[in-house]
């Protein structure tokens, strides 16, 4: 095993990998990103309350700033706290640049662990396009059993009667309905 990868194995942590960087090796900057990337957008996503597109923007400005400033980054201080200091500093700058008031960036909150960070909401809201999707791939009476069924939570019985058909029926178009729509998901990028 070489020294490199036994030092890695040893202490991959986030000052490691600014050191890497600060020694010229450019590929640390992923490991970096890796680590940082979601909650630096998380935390840009709040302080400009929701910009995604100016939130994109200046979460990759970050880590050029990362990049071409790692030799100002002073041995011993938390890499963390550095990279959500330029996050701060680059939401205080486009809030100036719109004109707008923003308390220094001392005064900002870590972000709220608890809360669902924006890439959540994306994810959530992909997944449920993709069951519309699939939804749409079921005739009308397979949708309405389904809906019925698991969505609106009405008994096995209470279907039949409102679709005139026999329970055994509902049963059976349920079933062929879920394996529809896990066949239409399988495919659905």
């Amino acid at each position: 095993m070489t020294a490199v990868a036994l030092e890695v194995l040893q202490d991959p942590t986030p000052e490691y990998w600014m050191g890497r960087l600060k020694a010229g090796h450019e590929e640390a900057l992923a490991h970096l990103m890796a680590r940082f990337e979601k909650p630096i957008f998380s935390f840009l996503y709040r302080k400009l309350q929701g910009e995604t597109g100016v939130v994109q923007e200046l979460t990759q400005e970050v880590f050029l700033k990362c990049l071409r400033h790692c030799q100002r980054f002073e041995e011993g201080r938390p890499v963390a706290a550095w990279i959500f200091t330029l996050a701060a500093n680059a939401a205080t700058d486009h809030l100036r640049k719109r004109g707008r008031e923003l308390p220094s960036p001392e005064s900002f909150d870590a972000p709220d662990p608890h809360q669902p960070s924006p890439w959540d909401q994306v994810d959530h809201d992909r997944r449920l396009r993709m069951l519309k999707a699939a939804m749409d791939g079921l005739t009308p009476r397979q949708r309405s059993m389904v809906l019925g069924y698991y969505v609106h939570e009405r008994p096995v019985k209470q279907i039949a009667e409102d679709l005139g058909c026999a329970e055994g029926t509902v049963k059976a178009t349920l079933f062929q309905s879920l394996a529809k729509l896990r066949k239409n998901l399988e495919v659905t990028p």
